[in-house]
This record gives C-alpha cells, sequence and structure tokens, in this order.
C-alpha cells in the first residue's frame, strides 16, 4: 500500500509540474536568411527578451536556447548555457547581427537541429517539457520534408512546435505553416504582417510557454489584426455599387476627355503644318517667277493697248498712222521715246531697255 501512495506521488508530481508548465526547455528557431534586415534582427530579439522577462528561469524551471538559420543551422547559445535570468537576458541582447547572403531558408535542417540540443549534454532535461518556436519570414527549400522533420519532432519526441509566420509570402492558411506546427492550429500558429507586430503577441505567446504567467501589451506594441471576410451588409453593398458606378463614370470622363484632346491636338498640328506648306509653296513659286518674264509681260501689255485711261480694255491700232519716227531708235530708246517718235502722247514708264519693231 506504501509503495503505491509513493509511486502514485511520484507520477502527480510530474504530472502538475508539467501540467502547470513550469519546467520546459525551450527552443527558438530564427530565420536568418537575407530577406531579415538589421531592424528585424533588433524586432525579434526584442520580442524573444519581452517573452523571456516574463518567464521564471531556472534548472527548476524554464531553460531557453536561441538558433538562427538559412542554409546553414547556428546555435547562439544552447539549453545549459544560462542557467537564470539576468544571464539569459544579456545572452540574448548580445546576439549580434550579420547580413546573410542566402535567400533560402533550410527549415528542415534547423528542427533536426533541436533534438541535439535536447540531448543532457546540451542541457536537456528528461523531466522538462519540450517546447519549439520557429519564426519564419518565408518558406523552406523542401516543404514535405519541413514537415516530416515537425511531425517526427511532435510524435516521437513530444515536442509541442509553435509556428510564427511573418509577412505578405506567409498566411495563418499556410500548408507549410499548418504542417509545422501542433494542432489545433488556431493555437499554435501565429501569423502577423510584419517584424514590427512581434511585440504585439507577447501576450499570447508568454502563456502558452507558461500557463500560470500573463503578459500585458507593453507601451509602444502595435497590434497586429488580421484582415476578416466578414457578411457585407446590404447597406455596405449599395455604397460600394455607387462608389464603384463613380469611379467608372470618372474613368469613362477621363478617357474621353484625353481623346478629345488628342484629337484636338492632331487638328492645331495638322492646321499648322498646312500654313507652313502654303507659305513655301508661295516662296517656292515666288522665287520661280523670271524677272526676264516680267519685262516681256509689261511691253506685251503696253503694246496690246491703247493709250488713255481704258488703255487696259482698248487695244491700240496703229494701222492708220502715217506718222514717220522723226529719229532712228535703238534698243535703248524708252518707251517714252518711242511713242514721242509716233506721234503719240507720252506716258509715264519706267525704262525699259527693249528693241520694238515699228
Amino acid at each position: 500500500m506504501m509503495m503505491r501512495l509513493m509511486v502514485f506521488l511520484i507520477i502527480f508530481g510530474i504530472l502538475f509540474t508539467n501540467c502547470r508548465g513550469a519546467k520546459k526547455d525551450v527552443i527558438w528557431l530564427v530565420d536568418a536568411s537575407s530577406s531579415i534586415s538589421a531592424t528585424d534582427h533588433a524586432l525579434t530579439m526584442g520580442f524573444i527578451y519581452n517573452v523571456t522577462s516574463h518567464l521564471t528561469i531556472g534548472d527548476s524551471d524554464i531553460r531557453m536556447a536561441v538558433v538562427t538559420f538559412e542554409v546553414e543551422t547556428y546555435a547562439e547559445f544552447e539549453l545549459n548555457d544560462n542557467t537564470n535570468k539576468a544571464s539569459l537576458l544579456s545572452a540574448i541582447n548580445s546576439i549580434s547581427y550579420t547580413q546573410s547572403t542566402v535567400s533560402s531558408r533550410k527549415t528542415m535542417d534547423a528542427l533536426t537541429y533541436t533534438k541535439t540540443l535536447y540531448l543532457t549534454q546540451k542541457g536537456g532535461r528528461i523531466d522538462a517539457g519540450k517546447v519549439v518556436i520557429v519564426i519564419v519570414s518565408g518558406t523552406s527549400t523542401n516543404e514535405a520534408q519541413t514537415k516530416n522533420t515537425a511531425g517526427d519532432l511532435r510524435t516521437s519526441h513530444g515536442v509541442e512546435v509553435f509556428a510564427i509566420g511573418i509577412g505578405s509570402d506567409l498566411s495563418s492558411t499556410n500548408t507549410e505553416l499548418r504542417g509545422i506546427a501542433n494542432d489545433p492550429n488556431s493555437y499554435y500558429v501565429e501569423y502577423i504582417g510584419g517584424f514590427i507586430n512581434l511585440c504585439g503577441i507577447v501576450p499570447s505567446i508568454v502563456p502558452k510557454i507558461d500557463n500560470e504567467t500573463t503578459a500585458t501589451m507593453l507601451d509602444g506594441c502595435v497590434e497586429w489584426i488580421e484582415p476578416t471576410t466578414a457578411e457585407i451588409t446590404s447597406t455596405d453593398r449599395m455604397t460600394e455599387a455607387t462608389i464603384s458606378q463613380t469611379n467608372e463614370g470618372l474613368d469613362a470622363g477621363a478617357i474621353i476627355g484625353i481623346l478629345l484632346s488628342c484629337l484636338l491636338l492632331l487638328a492645331l498640328s495638322a492646321c499648322v503644318l498646312y500654313l507652313l506648306y502654303r507659305r513655301k509653296r508661295r516662296k517656292d513659286k515666288k522665287d520661280q517667277i523670271n524677272p526676264e518674264d516680267t519685262i516681256v509681260k509689261a511691253v506685251n501689255d503696253y503694246n496690246n493697248t491703247s493709250l488713255g485711261e481704258k488703255r487696259h480694255i482698248y487695244k491700240r491700232d496703229t494701222t492708220s498712222l502715217n506718222t514717220k519716227p522723226t529719229k532712228a531708235m535703238n534698243e535703248n530708246d524708252t518707251l517714252s521715246s518711242v511713242y514721242e517718235n509716233l506721234g503719240e502722247r507720252s506716258v509715264t514708264s519706267s525704262i525699259i531697255n527693249v528693241k520694238l519693231p515699228i
């Protein structure tokens, strides 16, 4: 009877300790690929620091290790390196940032590496609960292998695996995140829009590590509110329809305005080109007129019209003229002298050097 009571007390003690969640070996797996900036690194370490500050750290309570990974996996410190809170917080603060040149993530290798940290020589304790918290901003190089490795941790080693997905490449319904984490996903998977929102999920993570500890939202933290697809009310639908119609009207008006502007611009361009063409044509025509042609035309006009006010109407009739020239004429005589010799009235004319037949 006494022996049964002792066994019962031992089992009860172990169950009580694990139920309380006070004695756990917690390993953080942190994405360190090239997508992580110095600011992202600082926000991540600040998040781990804030979570740790709410927990009880010690040999009989919680121990922590931090592992960073991309294609390679690095232990920043192991489970037995820091056995009190002050030392642990200082170690978290001391994790430096180095910009990676590798964009890939071998999350499966990092998950496999945690098995070695749970060994006794690395600080693992047989009677402690095991927790792995994966923080990633993208998917791994092999989703199937990552899921299988996480599944082995959960089933063969009794590890609670949490997944925190950050950024637009991941979501709470991401198949890899869901495959990494324990069920139910609503409890073990967190999704946030950016590293700035990590601080806001501290109150959610702390009690999952130690169910007797709570945390409040820290001042300045930006809480992430995941977009929902709630049913739209009829009023909202009408408002959206009105906005859509207005936008369509504005778009149509803008298109018509652009077309009219283009047509007006084309018309103006055509007018300018036509005027330039006319001007050039007149200039070319003017340049083609021979001065000698002008002189001949003038002489012909005077030869074919009579003197007087209506000489442009009547032709000059010289058949009845018997007057002979008073002097011999030559080609240098002016029109005035020519008509003087013919006995007609003189006319005002510019000097034209031409030989007239008599």
